[in-house]
């Protein structure tokens, strides 16, 4: 008797708590939207866009090196095909075409080491870029949430391993992502507008 009068007193006392059925305040964003016009975003990729314009201008510089090195060791080896040279004059060719050779393959090597140390430690600036600038945009959404009482903000743009949205579907949620982009761009610079004199 007692197992059942304990029963009843748990059913009881949860009929009030499943009646109070609370609806969440949901909304969404469009977190590759916001990054991707997020004026720091643009502003970031300029910068990156200069560093691999720079190390194209160096890249082209060492590569015009590279094959005046090449070009000399051709030279060499073609002047050590004349057939009126002594053996010791050939010899000396020979060896200058070897030695011009190997400083160009040299200066290759060196190159594409210092292109892949250039290309990660940029690639690794750039995550790191990437990752503060998502914090500031994930900050500006958790305090509009805050303010505006939301109990949940999901993220549109997230894709699931087959390549479909992870959020398919949500009764009644608020996309926020142009309030957000609103907000993550008010302290933009405004640009120079050029008056005609």
């Amino acid at each position: 008797m007692t197992h059942f009068f304990t029963a009843l007193l748990m059913v009881c006392l949860t009929l009030p708590v499943l009646s109070q059925e609370k609806t969440n305040k949901i909304g969404t964003a469009n977190m590759t939207l916001l990054f991707s016009k997020y004026h720091k975003t643009t502003k970031l990729l300029k910068t990156f866009d200069d560093y691999r314009d720079e190390i194209i201008k160096q890249r082209n510089e060492r590569v015009e090196v590279i094959k005046t090195a090449a070009e000399e060791f051709r030279r060499f080896h073609r002047e050590a095909q004349v057939e009126a040279l002594s053996d010791e004059n050939r010899s000396k060719l020979l060896e200058q075409a070897a030695k011009k050779q190997k400083e160009a393959r040299s200066l290759e090597t060196d190159l594409n080491s210092w292109l892949n140390r250039r290309q990660s430690a940029i690639d690794e600036k750039k995550a790191m870029e990437f990752v503060a600038l998502r914090k500031e945009i994930l900050a500006i959404i958790q305090k509009l949430g805050n303010e505006e009482g939301y109990d949940f903000i999901f993220d549109l743009s997230g894709n699931s391993i087959a390549g479909v949205n992870v959020l398919v579907y949500t009764k009644d949620a608020t996309d926020l992502t142009g309030i957000l982009l609103e907000k993550i761009n008010e302290n933009a610079p405004k640009e120079e507008t050029k008056t005609d004199e």
